[in-house]
């Protein structure tokens, strides 16, 4: 009853994570009411006139280096980041007497691939494994955890805009 109750928080920590990430990216927008032009200028042309569009667009700007450099992982989070992955962040959190951290990482392995590696380190570190897969409308998900009475560790696994992306967690339980 007790393992139960642990793989229930230990998914529900997975789930919740993955949903805080995936809300990560959606901001509120507020629309502002504008106060309308005055009536003799409503519908007049724009002063000058807008030039003609160009024939060619315009040249793709290169990147920036903000906008794809990779993040290390931390030094001390316990597992290897998959080969070809690159770390995109990393959040530290704590609930109850577990203290870790998750890390996000995304590149082009599949996410099976990626849910194997971490099912393998996770038995290396004598961990209970309990994997599960789910059908979304962009692909599958793959979610692995690992937990015995002192670590809980979880990946979730997706494909998504042709990149893998997969959230590593790793929390311990600490001592008093």
């Amino acid at each position: 009853m007790r393992r139960l109750r642990r793989l229930r928080s230990a998914a529900l920590l997975i789930a919740a994570s993955i949903s805080l990430y995936a809300l990560s990216g959606c901001t509120s927008q507020q629309q502002e009411a504008a106060t309308p032009p005055p009536n003799d200028t409503a519908l007049k042309p724009a002063e000058p006139p807008l030039p003609a569009p160009q024939a060619e667009p315009a040249p793709a700007q290169p990147q920036s280096d903000e906008a794809t450099k990779a993040v290390a992982a931390p030094d001390d989070f316990p597992l290897p980041i998959f080969a070809g992955m690159q770390v995109k962040g990393t959040l530290r959190t704590q609930t109850g007497d577990f203290k870790g951290m998750q890390v996000e990482i995304i590149g082009d392995a599949s996410p099976q691939a990626v849910a194997d590696f971490y099912e393998t380190e996770f038995k290396k570190r004598n961990l209970n494994v309990s994997k599960m897969n789910q059908k979304t409308d962009a692909g599958e998900e793959i979610l692995v955890l690992g937990q015995s009475e002192r670590i809980t560790a979880g990946v979730a696994a997706s494909r998504e805009n042709n990149q893998t992306r997969a959230v590593l967690s790793w929390s311990e339980k600490q001592t008093q």
